[in-house]
């Protein structure tokens, strides 16, 4: 609502902010590359997509890229069970088998379980 107020104070308001923001991709973006997972974290995923009753290898796959993305975001080249922690929701939510008019949200708690059983 403030940018329809005033886009020019607003856009000047957040300034700061978004150019901290923009620095951040870019340091990630030239990351990316070298950002590396182990078998133990392919393995994490593949349960996690598992227990969670995801058909397909694509949420897998996006998992891997989201969770890489994730760590060089952070600054890391190690991708880790808090990257899969970070997006599994945003990954998985709409991924997962329901029931008509079922109104199932993402159970962290149940990720968080998952995890520490691998």
């Amino acid at each position: 609502m403030a940018f329809d107020a005033d886009p020019e104070a607003y856009t000047a308001s957040v300034k700061a902010e978004t150019d901290a923001l923009r620095e951040s991709l870019v340091r990630a973006r030239a990351l990316l590359p070298s950002v590396t997972v182990d078998d133990s974290i392919l393995e994490a995923v593949v349960s996690v997509t598992t227990h969670f009753g995801v058909d397909g290898h694509r949420a897998d796959i996006t998992m891997m890229k989201a969770a890489r993305a994730n760590a060089a975001l952070e600054g890391r080249t190690q991708v880790t069970k808090d990257d899969i922690r970070a997006v599994a929701a945003t990954v998985l939510s709409h991924r997962m088998r329901r029931r008509p008019f079922e109104e199932e949200a993402f159970d962290t708690e149940e990720l968080e379980g998952c995890l520490k059983a691998i």
